[in-house]
């Protein structure tokens, strides 16, 4: 499974770096694709990241699954760039996997294809996606299409372990979050 991560200006880091390790820990193939006019990519805060390809270098049809993370001005960078909502759209005709996190939905939004979906994404955004169906889960998959929606920064964790999967099973995921001691965390939490 060959993936890629879109990333103009503005995303929000947390959401982009979390699934790019994550994956990698998990041996799934992540390029990190810049939409800008060269490789360096810079974050809502201030973080750089030198993307390994440019959008217009690529061949598209080699990815199984395009990764959108949120940070308002990246994810309207997202929504407004033809380039991006032309693959999202081509993908979710292929039905091949789509996954938006956090503001990001606005792009499945901006492709046409929202309406269609049951999904979720960052509070107050909801008026601006238009899904068939809204959830509050913190990721939902749906799985008739293929998309995977998160809600923001602090379910990054979930969200790329859920990628994680839909790629390679539930096993892989189970073992990259003991790896990263995210039960013992969970667990922690309950007794708080």
């Amino acid at each position: 499974m060959q993936t890629m991560i879109l990333l103009g200006e503005g995303y929000e880091e947390t959401e982009a770096i979390t699934v790019i390790d994550y994956l990698r820990r998990a041996e799934i193939p992540i390029d990190i694709v810049s939409i800008n006019e060269g490789l360096s990519t810079l974050g809502d805060h201030g973080i750089e990241i030198i993307a390994d390809k440019m959008l217009d270098d690529i061949d598209v049809d080699a990815y199984d699954m395009v990764i959108t993370p949120g940070g308002r001005p990246g994810a309207e960078k997202l929504a407004g760039d033809p380039r991006v909502t032309n693959l999202i759209a081509k993908q979710y005709d292929k039905k091949k996997y789509i996954a938006s996190i956090c503001a990001s939905p606005i792009v499945l939004n901006a492709a046409g294809i929202a309406g269609d979906l049951d999904g979720t994404n960052y509070p107050g955004f909801e008026d601006r996606v238009n899904y068939k169906h809204f959830h509050e889960d913190i990721t939902f998959y749906d799985a008739d299409h293929k998309v995977l929606t998160s809600r923001g920064p602090a379910t990054a964790v979930y969200f790329a372990l859920d990628i994680i999967k839909l790629l390679k099973g539930e096993a892989t995921a189970e073992k990259i979050a003991d790896a990263l001691l995210l039960p013992m965390v969970e667990e922690r939490a309950k007794e708080a």
